[in-house]
């Protein structure tokens, strides 16, 4: 699935199998945001950025190989896709890479320039880009960043320059229900509060339950004032394109929760 959310820049969503252990969950006790016997996901979610260039930020999992290129020739018709980004190396994020190469062999591979095991991933010839890199695709300005918040240490976050959205890859994810997938968070009936970013990050960042909660809360306000983001797109989430900093802020209610808690959202 395919959604142009903003002129030019294209959400390709992977939702995945009904995690039945998370729904499982949800119907176990109350939450404002999940209905009974409905399918929870999870989902992984790719960017494609089409100005004058083209780039795509991560490229799902092999489950959508087919899926992603399908996806690409529809969208980009006869033209290249100039750039591809692997914003880090989980199968997730990084699993097509090959099949997207095959597809588009003149394709300029993009990867993290942190961590120092490139060669392991195929990556040792890519672009690498980190904190102060731009690349320009007329019409779309796209910097790119140290992760702040990372499951890998070969990891980049990015942004566009002229919407404000900041791409900052697992952070900020949350499950939807089925019949939410490529919605806005603007776009749902129930409100994402502080429970359904809880489920995802007490699952995936389970090691904040060993940080210094008021040093990471420290943390959140510092990106939020540097980004000051207009949009927040995800990779395991829906994008919010409205309120994105007080979004921002409810991740240090999450911080602070499974800091004094321990991991969250553990089935059996």
């Amino acid at each position: 699935m395919a959604r142009e959310f903003i002129p030019g820049i294209f959400w390709i969503q992977e939702c995945g199998a009904n995690l039945n252990d998370l729904a499982s969950a949800m119907s176990q006790d109350s939450h404002n945001w999940y209905r009974a016997r409905r399918e929870v996901h999870i989902p992984q979610n790719a960017y494609l950025f089409v100005g004058e260039k083209s780039l795509l930020f991560d490229t799902l999992s092999p489950a959508s190989s087919e899926q992603i290129i399908a996806e690409l020739r529809h969208i980009l018709g006869d033209r290249p896709l100039d750039y591809l980004v692997v914003s880090h190396t989980d199968t997730p994020h990084a699993g097509n890479t090959f099949k997207i190469q095959r597809e588009y062999p003149q394709t300029r591979l993009v990867a993290p320039r942190y961590g120092d095991a490139h060669e392991l991933y195929h990556l040792e010839d890519a672009l690498k880009v980190g904190e102060g890199d731009v690349i320009d695709l007329g019409g779309f300005v796209l910097k790119f960043h140290e992760a702040t918040f990372l499951d890998a240490p070969i990891s980049v976050w990015m942004t566009e320059e002229k919407t404000r959205m900041l791409l900052p890859v697992d952070w900020i994810g949350m499950p939807h229900m089925d019949g939410e997938c490529l919605k806005c968070v603007d776009e749902l009936d129930a409100v994402v509060d502080v429970d359904r970013l809880l489920q995802f990050h007490g699952r995936v960042f389970f090691w904040l339950q060993y940080v210094n909660a008021s040093k990471i809360i420290a943390e959140i306000d510092r990106i939020n004032r540097h980004f000051n983001p207009s949009i927040i797109a995800p990779a395991h989430g829906l994008v919010i394109r409205q309120d994105a900093s007080r979004y921002m802020n409810m991740m240090k209610t999450v911080v602070q929760v499974i800091s004094d808690h321990g991991r969250i959202g553990v089935v059996g």
